[in-house]
């Protein structure tokens, strides 16, 4: 085997371990993976010391339920999504608890949403469309040194991506990603604590 190939089917061997495991199968988590920035090692950060929840950045992250909060509320303000995907995931906090994974694919942004308990929370949301009427214009599409201007300096800066890490009290911290193509912001990507 090819030493290149052997860490990355290492890699998927294990995630579809730990997918079975939780009780997703691999096929429906599959089906979404794919729609989401990939996480490769050179992007892995350390999340401690991120901005705090009076900072530019974090008020960015509180725009994760600008379409809505539950999936009735977002499928009110937008219409039907194009896709909608739906999975039993266990709570890895109480193995008796199943929560609900529903992601809702729109042109140019998706939103997933997890179920826990009767309450629903916004857990990953990524926007790439300059066109869909939201607070996220203000950075999308706009030039990269205007975009840190305004929010600070990122954690890190790659030639193709910018991460921000934004602190959530004493719960821990999360990456926002803004991903760039030409100079300019060209997608977001918000990931809760919720999981």
């Amino acid at each position: 085997m090819h030493s290149k190939l052997k860490p990355l089917l290492m890699s998927a061997l294990l995630s579809v371990s730990v997918i079975a495991s939780s009780g997703v199968t691999a096929q429906q988590y599959l089906k979404t993976e794919h729609l989401y920035p990939k996480t490769i090692p050179d992007r892995i950060v350390n999340v401690s010391a991120g901005y705090k929840s009076d900072s530019l950045p974090y008020g960015v992250f509180e725009y994760i339920d600008t379409f809505g909060s539950t999936e009735a509320e977002i499928v009110n303000r937008l219409g039907e999504p194009e896709e909608r995907f739906e999975w039993q995931k266990e709570n890895r906090h109480e193995s008796d608890v199943k929560n609900t994974v529903i992601t809702l694919v729109y042109d140019g942004l998706i939103i997933e949403l997890v179920e826990v308990k009767q309450k629903t929370f916004i857990k990953r949301l990524f926007i790439e469309s300059c066109e869909i009427n939201s607070p996220f214009q203000n950075y999308l599409c706009k030039p990269v040194p205007a975009v840190i201007s305004e929010l600070g300096q990122p954690r890190v800066i790659f030639a193709d991506e910018l991460i921000y890490t934004l602190q959530h009290g004493d719960v821990g911290s999360t990456p926002m990603r803004m991903g760039v193509k030409n100079d300019k912001i060209s997608w977001i990507y918000l990931r809760s604590y919720i999981d």
